[in-house]
Order: structure tokens, then sequence, then C-alpha cells
């Protein structure tokens, strides 16, 4: 679902809360975690604490058990829309208060980091799951189909802002590489992907994995 709004490619994230039909879509948990767009709108709130908690909420609402639902491709639309947000880099821990009586306390990083974390882990399950999804097909195909938008939003972070943001939009294009939607950014991307094969960087394995997805001799790799 395309916004009338959209100007050289960008999405409004507003115009995207106000026109999408929250209640036509649903996350996993919706008589327990909050609706998907008070998640959404709470991930630009003024306070890190409450974007902490958003983010959280994110996760496991939207993407709980590796699963997609209908409102996953809604909700990751406005995640990749609100990535250049300045809010974006508030410093935030996504740990319950549970979890921290467990765990200790969380070193804080910032919600951008997240966000394009979560994007790519999920670009990950959808692409290994194109075959047998959990799930509804519709749903992950939903997803799917944004590839070409989700990759426009994320790659001028290959290169801006500081190195956890470059490493973070990096894991998030590199799955999407991998999909035939996008095989003409393949030649002005593929030596930043061989580099990062054969790096020791944290996401050289999915580097490798797109490169084999490419149709390269990846064996010298591993």
């Amino acid at each position: 679902m395309k916004n009338d709004d959209e100007r050289g490619g960008r999405v409004d994230p507003q115009d995207l809360l106000l026109r999408t039909d929250w209640n036509a879509v649903e996350h996993c948990c919706p008589d327990v975690a909050p609706a998907t767009p008070v998640i959404l709108r709470e991930l630009l709130d003024e306070d890190p604490r409450v974007q902490g908690s958003a983010f959280r909420e994110l996760a496991e609402a939207l993407t709980r058990g590796n699963v997609f639902y209908t409102a996953t491709a809604p909700a990751a639309r406005y995640v990749a829309a609100i990535l250049g947000d300045p809010r974006t880099l508030a410093p935030v821990t996504d740990r319950s208060t549970h979890e921290e009586y467990d765990l200790g306390p969380q070193t804080p990083f910032p919600l951008r980091v997240g966000l394009l974390t979560w994007l790519g882990d999920t670009a990950v399950d959808a692409i290994g799951q194109q075959e047998r999804p959990f799930g509804d097909e519709e749903d992950l195909d939903a997803f799917l189909d944004l590839a070409p938008e989700l990759c426009e939003a994320v790659r001028p972070f290959l290169a801006a802002g500081s190195p956890e943001v470059r490493e973070a939009a990096l894991g998030a294009l590199l799955p999407l590489l991998r999909l035939p939607a996008l095989a003409d950014r393949v030649p002005a991307l593929r030596d930043q992907v061989r580099a990062a094969a054969l790096g020791d960087g944290p996401h050289r394995f999915r580097a490798i994995d797109t490169l084999y997805a490419w149709g390269e001799d990846v064996t010298p790799l591993l």
C-alpha cells in the first residue's frame, strides 16, 4: 500500500500512521500488547524509557516466534520511514524489569541501531521462510514486497552516523540484497558485500550468504 504523500521515494511516517487501516491488521497478542499504532508512535516518544519499551513491544508483538502477522509489513514500513528521525538516536534499553532483575542492567544502545537490527533480523527470517512460512504466506509476501523501499531507507546509513549504525545498516541490507527484486542494486554494492565477507565483522556470514545467493563461489571464504 503506497501513500499519496511519498516524495522522492520517501514515506511520510505520520501520513503512514494516519492512512493505514490498523483495525484491519493485527500483531500476535492483541489482548496483551498495545495496539500496533501505539507501539509505533511511542518509538518517537520524548522519554527514552518509553522508546525502549516500545522497541521491546515491536519485537515481541510484530515478529514473535518468527511469525509474520498482518501488521508486520505496515509496521516495517513505518520503522524504515523514521530511521532518519533524530529521536531514533536516543540511547535506550529494551530489557523488562524482570529481565534486569535476572540479568542486571543493560548497556544502552541507540534506538536507530535497534530498529536497523530488527529490520535485518526480520528480513533474514522472511527469506528463510519463503518455502515454508510460519504463519500466513500473504503476510510474509507483504513484507518481502517492501524490499526495494526498505533498501532505499537503509542504504544511506551505510556511510552515515556512528560505526555501530553503519554496521547495523549493513546487517539490515545484506539479506534484502539476496532478493531478485533488488538485482539492480547489486553492482553498486558488490564490492562492499565482498569486503564484509572477507572481514571479521558481525555480519560476515550474512555477507557470505548474499554472495552465494548471487551465484558466487564462496568456498574459499568458508
